[in-house]
């Protein structure tokens, strides 16, 4: 790419970047982020904000900085040479001795990005980069940068960040705000976290969203061409959330011959965040390999948008909804089957901590009577004096055989954690 295009191109993403929208702060503690000179890599689904978090970022910072696109289709072209002359056009716009900090949007899409980031760092420059692929935490990148970056992983608006796009306080202690919050969270268990989704009030872009991720960053990068067999495999995962499936059943169902190929599509879901699987805990780990698995989508927008809605499936959109946030709480999940079922069981270091039921109702003594057996058993299994069942509107808590359980509202649940 010639440098006078590049240096166009500069300007127009300036330009673009600076103006002023209004932006929801996110739930993202960003000092330890903005402290030391670390490399700091946002990852996540695209359209989850992460652009919107490099603007938070770019207005707290105190030093200049500069913004690149590198999803700009005008960048098809860059080259590796390229790099330097980014460095001289910030040079240009700011001064040669001035300190600039790196703001680096989809970075993946360009070869060799993490040696030149890493020169930058050598040259005690502040970097942040975006990507909505997981290569950026691969293990060689990792490798590479040790002891020189952070993770940032990013998600799609928690509840807590849909109360602030809506202006509504997160308190419930009138019958009236305790209405409020339980409207407000149905809009967003129908409608998903995607903040122009919510915004917009358009549920349509996130089929759009889901359709430019597959065809754009796994069809075409991965250049595969069974594409309709890949999307029948994709829309009996996201039409089965949370129910146990093993390679033979995705083989059947799909059409796909190759078990090696359908676990290579489910890793190319997970690599752009689509979709995220968990295993049945165990402490053998060849044992856990071997369990079937369970998958789950990146964002509860898609099980109305891409699944299959034979039936409402509202028990499953809520279980999508407690992984997610789990996830954004850091948690390591898995689920947990012996003689009952429970939907996940967390590790902390070595130790199953908590244990989670969720379901929509317990209304049902049937339902009540598996879900407290499922969630007791693993209770008993690891030791847990206390365990949760999260529902959509039921709230009670009660001793069974000595052991505490507390049923609470899947939006309470959500406000305090």
């Amino acid at each position: 790419m010639k440098k006078e295009k590049l240096r166009q191109i500069i300007a127009d993403q300036q330009e673009l970047f600076k103006k002023k929208n209004e932006l929801i702060d996110r739930d993202v503690s960003l000092e330890r982020f903005m402290r030391g000179n670390e490399i700091i890599i946002i990852s996540g689904i695209r359209r989850c904000g992460k652009s919107s978090l490099l603007k938070i970022i770019a207005d707290k910072i105190k030093e200049n900085s500069i913004y690149i696109n590198f999803d700009d289709v005008r960048m098809t072209d860059f080259e590796t040479g390229n790099f330097s002359d980014i460095e001289d056009i910030a040079g240009e716009i700011y001064g040669f001795e001035t300190k600039i900090i790196y703001l680096l949007d989809e970075v993946q899409n360009i070869r060799l990005w993490e040696k030149w980031v890493n020169n930058l760092y050598s040259k005690d420059i502040k970097v942040f980069v975006t990507g909505s692929n997981s290569s950026l935490l691969s293990s060689e990148i990792s490798t590479y940068l040790t002891g020189r970056n952070k993770i940032l992983n990013l998600y799609p608006f928690s509840f807590m960040e849909f109360l602030k796009l809506i202006g509504l306080k997160p308190e419930y202690r009138t019958t009236k705000e305790k209405q409020q919050l339980i409207k407000a969270f149905n809009e967003y268990f129908e409608k998903g976290g995607f903040p122009l989704v919510l915004k917009n009030n358009d549920l349509e872009l996130s089929k759009q969203y889901f359709e430019d991720i597959f065809y754009k960053d796994i069809i075409s990068r991965y250049d595969i061409r069974k594409t309709k067999e890949y999307k029948d495999l994709v829309l009996y995962l996201f039409s089965n959330i949370g129910s146990t499936y093993s390679y033979s059943t995705l083989k059947q169902v799909s059409g796909i011959k190759s078990l090696s190929m359908i676990k290579n599509y489910i890793d190319y879901l997970k690599s752009v965040f689509l979709g995220f699987t968990i295993n049945k805990f165990d402490y053998s780990i060849k044992k856990q390999k071997v369990s079937s698995s369970k998958f789950y989508a990146g964002d509860n927008s898609f099980l109305k948008t891409v699944a299959f809605n034979f039936s409402e499936n509202t028990g499953h959109r809520l279980e999508n909804l407690v992984f997610i946030n789990l996830l954004r709480q850091k948690k390591e999940v898995y689920y947990y089957y012996n003689k009952g079922e429970c939907d996940f069981v967390i590790k902390q270091g070595l130790k199953i901590t908590e244990a989670i039921q969720v379901s929509l109702s317990l209304s049902n003594p049937r339902t009540k009577k598996r879900e407290i057996e499922g969630l007791a058993d693993a209770m008993n299994k690891y030791k847990l004096k206390q365990g949760t069942i999260l529902t959509l509107e039921d709230e009670d808590e009660f001793d069974e055989n000595g052991k505490k359980i507390i049923v609470k509202p899947v939006w309470k649940w959500l406000l305090e954690n």
